[in-house]
């Protein structure tokens, strides 16, 4: 034991951290950047996805509940104000999802939609029988 020596651990304020993530990213070398800081590439790694995790905001989406008593309808729905169908005209259309929970509730999102968000909400309206 006397010939070991004890590093003791480093501790990096959030302002350290991104401007390591962002030297490593402007260089796109993970690597050497890590090297030059005394640390391992794999903590550059997790710092970018912390960073990331903290910057990005949570979304929420527009979303309507139809009563219990509107009927089901086993096939797709095309928009009746729409004449056009053809699938150009169908790609120039924000995207949108129709989902039918089990308690007869349906929840339609449209625009970009975070599937997790969505499972989420739907889950949740479930649990509300």
């Amino acid at each position: 034991m006397d010939d070991e020596t004890y590093v003791r651990r480093r501790r990096w304020s959030m302002e350290e951290k991104r401007a390591v993530v962002t030297e490593a990213l402007s260089s796109g070398n993970v690597i050497a950047t890590a090297k030059r800081h005394g640390i391992q590439a794999q903590q550059i790694y997790r710092w970018r996805e912390r960073l990331d995790e903290r910057q990005s905001p949570t979304a929420f989406l527009p979303v309507s509940i139809a009563p219990d008593s509107v009927p089901l309808s086993p096939t797709p729905v095309l928009d009746q104000g729409s004449k056009d169908h053809s699938p150009a005209a169908m790609l120039d259309r924000p995207p949108r999802v129709e989902i039918v929970l089990s308690v007869g509730r349906r929840v339609i999102a449209e625009g970009g939609v975070d599937i997790d968000v969505l499972l989420r909400l739907a889950r949740g309206l479930e649990a509300l029988r």
